[in-house]
């Protein structure tokens, strides 16, 4: 699975992590790119995907298998 679909799938299925993103970011799923997914610099979205992805795992939405790729 690629990152940028980790983070989708996270977003479209928990409810908490979506609200926690618009809320707390004011990042919406649209705001999410293949690129932006891996950018840590100011402006990129790579440690808040990386925090989607984490929460998405805690709540069994996401399997380790499915980001282990990209979490190593």
């Amino acid at each position: 699975m690629e990152k940028l679909e980790a983070v989708q799938k996270v977003m479209r299925f928990s409810d908490a992590v979506r609200e926690w993103v618009t809320e707390e970011h004011s990042v919406y799923f649209d705001d999410f790119d293949e690129q932006n997914v891996d950018d840590y610099e100011p402006g990129g979205h790579g440690d808040l995907a990386d925090q989607i992805i984490e929460k998405g795992m805690r709540e069994a939405i996401l399997d380790e298998e499915d980001v282990e790729e990209f979490l190593s």
